[in-house]
């Protein structure tokens, strides 16, 4: 694939996220207009720390408390205004937190990806990156709770109509786990969210110590599609995930980019020479990694990379890593580890 310049790659990020964040909405067309707003949607805020170790000490049966950035979790807290009754939420994976902590919102996004069954009755608000904010209005919510890298576009929409907001990151596993302790908190279920995430680490230093002797490959995540392709660096879901179990990411390690989507550009490929590239495809799979196999043939670099040279360029689950999800984040680890650790 031939050098995708920064003004197109921009915009290229706000129909990656179309997928991501809205996830497969129905009711969105094929090929979703472009936003002028593209590089604001691609760099949600991410100030996060790794949670640490449960803390000693908890009463027998009581979930320990999980250690949080709480500068940042202060911050996202005072958003709210006291416990918020009606909740209308414009995120899957932010719908997927409120079940956890059994909290029933009175809208969520339309989506091709489940939501969860407790929700299958619930109003659907219209995509997450468009929603209808008339419908939204009608449901006199306390709260509008959307993702906080789309924020400035939910804004633009939501402010006019005088409804009340809030935002919390969403994208890689550590932000979905700050925003599940914080929203325990402001609805006053932070047993069930320290009990879940307590759940979901013991999954993943499972998974953590499958990998620990192993020497970690050097990965190239890709997301898109057979006509467009990004890279992604360590905070997305898929690169968090990946970092965790020891993988360096080119984009974060070798490029040295802190932006979380870059336009794909074959000249950084190659310079990169990643020992595995993992693709996420929001269309047809194995037709992304044709087009992606024929764009690196195209450019002559195809016996210079030692993930072709080894065979180990291929898809990943979209229904694991397609959109972030702290629910599927244990099943993400099993498929993850063994991807990089064959």
């Amino acid at each position: 694939m031939t050098y995708i310049n920064r003004k197109w790659g921009y915009a290229a990020v706000l129909v990656l996220l179309a997928a991501m964040v809205a996830c497969g909405d129905k009711s969105a067309p094929a090929n979703p207009p472009l936003k002028e707003n593209a590089a604001e949607a691609a760099t949600a805020d991410r100030q996060t720390e790794t949670p640490k170790e449960a803390k000693t000490g908890t009463a027998p049966g009581v979930a320990a408390a999980v250690q949080v950035d709480e500068t940042k979790a202060s911050e996202l807290q005072s958003q709210f205004q006291g416990e918020p009754s009606k909740v209308v939420v414009a995120s899957v994976a932010i719908a997927e937190i409120l079940d956890v902590l059994d909290v029933t919102p009175v809208g969520v996004p339309t989506s091709t990806v489940a939501l969860p069954d407790k929700f299958k009755d619930i109003r659907r608000i219209g995509s997450a990156l468009k929603p209808d904010v008339e419908q939204v209005a009608n449901l006199q919510p306390d709260v509008v709770l959307g993702p906080e890298s789309i924020k400035n576009s939910l804004e633009k929409q939501f402010k006019p109509a005088k409804l009340k907001t809030a935002y919390v990151p969403s994208d890689s596993l550590e932000e979905l786990k700050l925003s599940t302790v914080v929203l325990g908190r402001v609805f006053k279920q932070e047993q069930k969210a320290n009990a879940f995430i307590a759940s979901m680490e013991k999954h993943e230093r499972e998974a953590v110590s499958l990998a620990q002797d192993k020497t970690g490959p050097k990965v190239l995540l890709l997301f898109g599609s057979a006509e467009s392709f990004m890279m992604m660096n360590e905070n997305t879901f898929a690169g968090s995930i990946a970092k965790k179990l020891g993988a360096s990411n080119v984009v974060s390690d070798v490029l040295k980019s802190e932006e979380t989507y870059l336009p794909l550009n074959m000249e950084n490929v190659v310079t990169a020479n990643p020992d595995v590239i993992l693709l996420v495809s929001h269309g047809d799979p194995q037709a992304a990694i044709q087009k992606f196999e024929a764009d690196v043939k195209k450019n002559g670099a195809w016996e210079k990379l030692n993930a072709f040279k080894n065979k180990r360029v291929q898809a990943l689950d979209y229904n694991l890593f397609g959109v972030a999800s702290i629910v599927k984040a244990a099943d993400g680890y099993k498929e993850m580890l063994g991807l990089l650790y064959p």
